[in-house]
């Protein structure tokens, strides 16, 4: 699974910058059903009212970039589910009243950071709202200057806190896709150049300068080498096999190195500091959302979810230990909603684990589009919302088609051209 990143599409670069128009423009080109069409002009129109006429202008000049929702419209298969998700929830929030700070700050214009815990608090208000269940957005904590992200009131039952935060990609997992960037786009330019077709595989991201060497050695063998098929070419950084264009090489053109992180070591970090920022006398759940791979590049992927559950349960029990952090009463970690290509059969990719620490939920969100979830108690008292939270989280599947019938708007296989 990858993460579907956020970025200004070059295709949609406007001298004046992106604007309601534009996206509208954008989607009438788009394949799409006539009830599909109107149903997004209604939620376009929508999302303008909310955010204003010149929020994309100013969001995108103020900050440099577009959030994903709307930027990846009409260009990828999970755009459609996205955006829709994104326009119900804000809908539905913005009839919250405390939701109003939360609104302005979206209309001011945010970093990807912003954004993103934005979308994070309307996400937890959606799983968690329900008969008699009262949702307040930015409360404060009782005998702290602090403010948590959302206080949700059962019917019935007692009130908790929800802190909610991101594990955002590490500094080496972005300086290591700007080195991917440029070998792909050399080897490219070398591709066109000699009208040839180059499979790369890295191995290692070494000295710049053992990386410009292999490059070079790369075009030499283009232009001087045998006719031989493949021409190999290994270095410390990788191997590259050129092959004549239309040949029956590979069908991988070009692999990056396999990355695997210990991932605890930051998880630990976050649940520290917001142990520390929500300190008081309510219980306080904390949902994570792991953007930097953890679910897919440390030794989290390679576990079956019982023992995910439990090391999990151990490690931040041990991290905790000496921390002032009764008041945390369990941890919601999540992969996020992750764009999982072919994945498109719920009985395949569907998946519920329960154990004594806590449980494990894997849902196909929309065709294409997974989500991954543990859900862990860390006090005695936190069971039954831990199974409450299981159960939110377990109907995700459901949510968008509720919400789009609470807008008025059809469902989202309506959208699909006939």
């Amino acid at each position: 699974m990858t993460s579907l990143l956020s970025a200004w599409h070059p295709l949609v670069v406007h001298a004046t910058g992106p604007s309601w128009d534009l996206l509208r423009q954008r989607v009438a080109r788009s394949r799409c059903s006539l009830e599909g069409a109107a149903a997004l002009d209604q939620a376009i129109g929508s999302l303008e009212q909310l955010l204003g006429p010149s929020w994309p202008r100013r969001q995108y000049e103020r900050h440099g970039w577009w959030p994903g929702e709307l930027n990846l419209l009409g260009f990828h298969v999970a755009a459609l589910p996205q955006f829709l998700t994104l326009v119900t929830r804000l809908l539905t929030a913005a009839q919250e009243p405390t939701f109003s700070k939360v609104l302005q700050a979206l209309k001011r214009g945010v970093t990807g950071d912003g954004w993103r815990h934005a979308m994070l608090q309307l996400e937890v208000a959606r799983a968690l709202r329900g008969p008699g269940t009262c949702i307040t957005f930015e409360p404060a904590i009782p005998g702290s200057s602090n403010r948590a992200d959302l206080l949700v009131a059962r019917p019935g039952g007692s009130s908790f806190l929800v802190e909610t935060t991101t594990l955002a990609r590490a500094k080496a997992d972005l300086d290591w896709e700007e080195y991917e960037n440029h070998v792909f786009q050399a080897v490219a330019a070398l591709e066109v150049r000699y009208g040839i077709r180059v499979i790369v595989r890295l191995t290692d991201r070494p000295d710049i300068a053992v990386a410009s060497q292999w490059i070079d050695a790369i075009e030499h063998a283009a232009r001087f080498g045998e006719a031989e098929n493949p021409r190999v070419i290994e270095s410390a950084a990788g191997r590259a096999e050129i092959w004549p264009v239309g040949s029956q090489g590979s069908d991988l053109a070009f692999a990056g190195a396999a990355l695997t992180r210990d991932g605890w070591h930051r998880l630990g970090r976050a649940v520290h500091g917001k142990a520390r920022q929500s300190t008081g006398p309510l219980p306080v759940w904390l949902r994570i959302d792991a953007l930097d791979g953890f679910f897919q590049f440390t030794e989290w992927a390679h576990l079956d979810w019982s023992e995910r559950i439990d090391r999990a349960a151990a490690a931040l029990r041990h991290d905790l230990a000496s921390a002032n952090a009764e008041h945390l009463a369990g941890i919601i970690l999540s992969s996020s909603a992750t764009v999982s290509l072919g994945a498109t059969g719920s009985a395949n990719q569907n998946e519920t684990i329960r154990t004594e620490q806590g449980n494990g939920i894997r849902r196909l969100i929309a065709d294409h589009m997974v989500r991954e979830t543990a859900v862990i108690a860390l006090r005695e008292d936190a069971h039954v919302e831990c199974g409450n939270w299981t159960t939110a989280y377990s109907a995700e599947p459901t949510w968008l088609l509720e919400d789009l019938c609470n807008q008025a708007l059809p469902p989202l296989e309506a959208f699909m051209p006939g």
